[in-house]
């Protein structure tokens, strides 16, 4: 067979994002061979590629004693099939790539309840001595992904010119569906605590997911968030296979979701990509996909982008101007019972849950206003200035909890609304009677 002309790596990216196992082969010093699977071969550089260290006994052995191995990967939308000459040259125990192979892996595992069952042991650096494809009959590629800049850097001088924080949340979304086709997506910010990170935002859900929360450092979106790094599945179903067959008795050990995450039914691939602005984590974004490799290298230095453009944008927000529209009243409605737990802040519509924290403390005190006072209007700053609430002295996100309970409300009921009406003000608009019922002691079971 008359050898192929040589394949820059670059030409191939779509067959390191693991769609497709891919496969290495080592030799023994008797000259066996030993053949076996990957799930991923990592693209590291044009003449470099990375392996990760887990169960690959003999094939640890066979690059001891000889470096040589060849690598056979497959392109997911063509099947076109490549084979990768390497040389074993070292592995790598710390520094930013063991760090990102190492969050992903971790994530994945999270995600089924399986956290440190898997440990990355080492990523072994191989340089790459030739690349060819395999003979086939269509033997072209798929076009290259187009990362428009253009539309990049004009999304970036938009988001520059938003002064309101909801508006901001809606121009994202818009514009990861209408300008990179990311259909289903979500906004994460993290709470007062630095604890937990709540949804505030999303698109193309059945279920908006407003006020689901994850523990910082739990699930596959909060290792992403607590670490720092993007973490990025294209196949999940096979990434979390193994996890889930090796051990399907233990429960996941994240904490129980009392508003479910936006999530899709039949979902394929994700990526969770941290907001950070100063250093600091101020949220999330997360997309989703029902097709595998739906989200490849370029998508996530977009992404990256974009996340921290949202980020630093919402550390400048300013309240605008807003006046909405009043709920038309319901004369003769019956009552409503109003159920507060002071242990969590929860707040109980007629029994049914509506939200907790901050948020629920922020709604609890504008209704005992209503119902002691008679008031309607409000300021942001009675809010934040209100030790009660425990809202930080410094850095808060009011605006953020504000539309939060907004959504909620708007979802949950027809007779309750908290809209902006001014620079710094909103008002309650409640449409039916209400009966408020505080609980003291431990929180509803």
């Amino acid at each position: 067979m008359t050898p192929t002309a040589p394949v820059p790596l670059r030409d191939i990216a779509s067959c390191f994002e693991g769609v497709i196992p891919s496969s290495i082969c080592t030799v023994a010093p008797d000259g066996t061979p030993n053949v076996t699977f990957l799930s991923v071969v990592h693209y590291v550089d044009e003449q470099h590629v990375a392996l990760s260290r887990q169960f690959f006994k003999k094939t640890d052995e066979n690059t001891q004693k000889n470096p040589l191995a060849q690598l056979g990967v497959i392109e997911p939308d063509t099947g076109r099939q490549f084979l990768l000459d390497v040389i074993y040259e070292r592995t790598e125990t710390e520094g930013p790539l063991f760090e990102r192979m190492r969050t992903k892996l971790d994530a994945v595992a999270a995600h089924e309840g399986m956290s440190n069952v898997f440990t990355l042991r080492g990523v072994d650096i191989c340089r790459v001595l030739r690349c060819e494809m395999v003979p086939c009959d269509y033997p072209e590629g798929p076009p290259r992904r187009n990362v428009k800049l253009d539309r990049m850097e004009a999304l970036s001088r938009h988001l520059a010119t938003i002064d309101d924080m909801e508006d901001l949340f809606a121009a994202t979304l818009s514009a990861c569906n209408e300008l990179f086709g990311y259909r289903h997506a979500f906004i994460m910010l993290l709470d007062e605590t630095g604890e937990r990170l709540y949804t505030v935002a999303s698109t193309g859900y059945s279920a908006s997911g407003a006020g689901s929360e994850v523990l910082l450092g739990s699930g596959l979106i909060g290792i992403a968030a607590a670490r720092r790094q993007s973490v990025r599945v294209t196949q999940m179903a096979r990434d979390l296979l193994y996890s889930h067959a090796t051990n399907m008795s233990h429960p996941p050990e994240d904490m129980e979701q009392v508003i479910p995450l936006p999530v899709l039914p039949s979902i394929q691939s994700q990526i969770v990509t941290p907001m950070l602005a100063y250093r600091d984590l101020v949220g999330v974004l997360c997309f989703q996909s029902e097709n595998p490799g739906a989200f490849q290298a370029d998508d996530e230095y977009v992404i990256g982008i974009l996340a921290n453009q949202v980020a630093m944008a919402l550390g400048a927000l300013r309240s605008t101007q807003t006046v909405q529209h009043e709920l038309p009243p319901q004369p003769g409605a019956r009552p409503v019972q109003v159920k507060h737990y002071c242990a969590d802040d929860s707040i109980f519509l007629d029994n049914e849950y509506l939200i907790k924290g901050v948020a629920g403390g922020i709604l609890w005190k504008l209704l005992r206003a209503y119902r002691d006072e008679h008031r309607t209007e409000f300021t942001n700053k009675e809010i934040r200035l209100d030790q009660s609430l425990g809202l930080p002295d410094i850095k808060d996100n009011l605006e953020a909890r504000l539309i939060l309970l907004r959504k909620r409300l708007q979802e949950r009921c027809d007779y309750l609304r908290i809209e902006k009406s001014a620079r710094g003000r909103f008002r309650l608009l409640v449409t039916r009677p209400l009966t408020l019922v505080s609980i003291e002691g431990g929180g509803p079971l």
